[in-house]
């Protein structure tokens, strides 16, 4: 039996990439803990990233390349060489090009996401318009509606210096709990903060004021919050006078949102709104925390999140110290998207369903209807997907994408697991976790880290990056046109072209186990539109967004933020499904589908669980423990009734991804935003019955 050494590398389970100490014998990862020697860490973890052995050495693990020998969806997989997979991927990539164009490939990204510049590269180098990742349902939605108000990248929170801070569905202790420590000290500084959020978190427990609404309610809040700061005259006359456009119409809009007028729609009394509003905007400076996805799954959710958004250009707290600020820094890894854009030589998948996703967010095509696309053969023929990470389970009616990329002619996943995604897939490829490969990593304030190689890879499995530059290099071999100079010099020179702007190297890097700051750091700057307009068409923060009227005849887009109710306005009999469904609501074991293979977090919920108000289970004869059928439009499934308190009666929450129950199965494929594409996962309708157990 060997000594046990501590190696210093990164948890990405769930993605956020966290420094951990990682205990490895005999070349074996034996346990976790949070680093101790970083200002992000204090030595703390997350139950996902407690059970990181489960996660390594999981049954389901790809080990190595296995290709499809029984019809697909069946799961019949056989071992073969990585030389035969790359040969295969090639061939038939290629083939595909010249029978039916670049186009017709999709190159997609789900989990993780840190190889997403490289895959971006094979993409533009292969020629196809259509690299496409899970940011089709999961953040990009939020980008698209800051960038139609300010032109440019979202603000985050100025926390440190805020006396104000505004968290907007954010539930940050299982969300984001490394910042959970941060949320604790503010409260200490005695920060004022205003919660919304439609269930009673831990966070909102926390707050000075919660704001308990209705899910999906939350632009009627916002513009309610907007007439008490005109109607008050609280809001920055001068910085509306001189840097906003479209405020007269604004103005005249909001009055619709008198408090009294908002708690009906809301459920938010009407003087905590008022409350709120001044807090907000008297005792600033103040900022506002936003979350990527819970607003904007609303068919409702993009222009809900330009009304949130557009309190802080009302309120002057805009790029100011303790607002929301314009933050530059070092390079990062996930800005080499900065020096690399989609390719946009022709039409991509979704450009005329959601025009405005292409003018505002040009990194990558919206595949949420890709299942239609690929069965419909609209806008042109889909015949293949190189995929990393794809987890079907993402997408509104599952199924339905399942029985899409089955009929693909050529579909690669490369992945960590045998997830059924992986399934109908014509051949696998075994990616490493963060545990099994070299990174570099910059985190807040521009201090760089480097996560090393805790252990040698499971099987065959290799490191995503590595796997996309051998394609290039098999592709290359067969078109010499098909090539991309950062991706053919290696991983290490990869590594060492992201931390060029940094100034520092990578030879340097690897020796500083606490990491190092950055030599080229900007000074941080605040009212930069004081020297340079916003990048919108008017130059000024868009609250009526002349990007959304351009697409006014064609797709019925409207210029300010105005809010529509999904409650009211949908062709559902609500008699028949009287419930408000809402999906994904974060819990802190979980992460989308990923886990629910890791026994110590799966056993916590052996079925899905039906959050449900007592209340509303008493008037439908359910009992806590009771096994229910939950019935949408779009479908049903099973599982437990869970008495809970957290949210108000008329809505029921269930977290997705579990394929004993996927909540997802419920939400109709076509209940989706008609500006972002996004699905309705938090505003949906459904009923709840009594089920015999079977």
């Amino acid at each position: 039996m060997g000594d046990t050494k501590i190696v210093k590398t990164t948890c990405s389970t769930c993605g956020s990439c966290c420094e951990v100490d990682a205990y490895v014998r005999d070349g074996k990862l034996m346990s976790v803990e949070g680093a101790r020697n970083t200002p992000l860490q204090s030595g703390g973890m997350c139950a996902k990233g407690v059970a990181a052995t489960q996660y390594v050495y999981n049954k389901e693990r790809i080990q190595y390349p296995m290709k499809r020998v029984g019809k697909k969806g069946e799961g019949r997989f056989e071992r073969i060489s990585w030389d035969e997979a790359y040969e295969m991927i090639a061939e038939n990539l290629l083939r595909i090009r010249k029978e039916y164009g670049a186009r017709s490939a999709v190159f997609y990204a789900g989990y993780p996401k840190w190889y997403r510049p490289a895959l971006l590269r094979l993409a533009n180098a292969y020629g196809s318009p259509n690299f496409c990742t899970e940011s089709s349902t999961c953040f990009q939605a939020a980008a698209l509606a800051w960038r139609s108000l300010y032109g440019n990248g979202i603000c985050g929170p100025d926390m440190k210096n805020a006396r104000t801070l505004l968290i907007w569905s954010s539930n940050l202790y299982h969300s984001n709990t490394p910042m959970s420590g941060m949320y604790q000290g503010l409260k200490k500084r005695g920060v004022k903060i205003i919660d919304v959020d439609p269930r009673h978190t831990v966070t909102a427990h926390d707050a000075d004021i919660h704001l308990q609404l209705i899910p999906g309610t939350d632009g009627a809040l916002a513009l309610s919050m907007a007439q008490v700061i005109i109607e008050e005259d609280l809001y920055d006359k001068e910085f509306v006078g001189q840097y906003v456009y479209g405020f007269e119409e604004y103005k005249e809009y909001v009055q619709k949102f008198v408090p009294e007028e908002a708690e009906k729609i809301t459920g938010v009394p009407a003087e905590q709104i008022r409350l709120a509003a001044r807090t907000y905007a008297g005792n600033g400076p103040a900022s506002v925390m936003f979350s990527a996805s819970p607003i904007v799954h609303h068919i409702n959710g993009v222009q809900n999140y330009r009304a949130v958004f557009s309190l802080i250009a009302l309120t002057g707290n805009y790029d100011v110290e303790g607002g929301n600020r314009t933050q530059p820094g070092p390079f990062s890894p996930a800005n080499e998207f900065g020096k690399v854009r989609r390719y946009d030589g022709e039409e991509a998948i979704g450009q005329k369903d959601f025009p405005v996703w292409f003018d505002l967010s040009c990194d990558e095509a919206q595949c949420t209807k890709i299942a239609d696309y690929i069965l419909e053969e609209e806008p042109y023929p889909i015949k293949a997907m190189f995929a990393m990470g794809l987890n079907h389970r993402m997408w509104p009616k599952p199924g339905h994408l399942l029985d899409a990329l089955e009929k693909l002619d050529f579909y690669v996943n490369v992945e960590l697991f045998m997830s059924d995604s992986s399934k109908a897939a014509d051949l696998v490829l075994p990616a490493c976790t963060s545990y099994e490969r070299e990174e570099v990593h910059v985190g807040r304030g521009g201090r760089f880290f480097f996560s090393n190689k805790a252990i040698e890879p499971v099987g065959e499995a290799k490191n995503d990056i590595v796997i996309i530059m051998e394609v290039l290099k098999r592709m290359k071999q067969r078109d010499a046109a098909i090539s991309d100079e950062v991706l053919e010099g290696g991983y290490d020179a990869y590594m060492q072209h992201i931390l060029e702007p940094s100034g520092l190297t990578l030879e340097v890097l690897k020796n500083h186990s606490e990491g190092m700051m950055g030599k080229n750091l900007f000074s941080p700057v605040v009212k930069t539109y004081e020297k340079q307009p916003f990048n919108t068409p008017s130059g000024k923060v868009e609250i009526r967004s002349l990007v959304l009227e351009r697409y006014g005849e064609s797709h019925g887009y409207e210029g300010l933020p105005v809010y529509h109710d999904y409650r009211t306005e949908t062709e559902i009999d609500r008699t028949e499904y009287p419930f408000i469904l809402n999906t994904g609501s974060r819990k802190p074991q979980f992460f989308h589908a990923r886990v629910y293979r890791m026994s110590w977090l799966a056993n916590i919920e052996n079925e899905p669980l039906v959050d449900i108000h007592p209340e509303d289970a008493k008037r439908c004869g359910i009992e806590d423990g009771d096994y229910v059928k939950v019935v949408s439009p779009a479908g049903e499934i099973t599982g437990i009734a869970m008495y809970n308190v957290m949210g108000e009666p008329g809505i029921v929450y269930i977290y997705h991804g579990s394929s004993k129950g996927e909540a997802n199965e419920l939400i109709g494929k076509d209940y989706v935003d008609p500006i972002s594409g996004f699905p309705g996962y938090k505003g949906y309708f459904c009923r709840v019955e009594k089920e015999e157990r079977r």
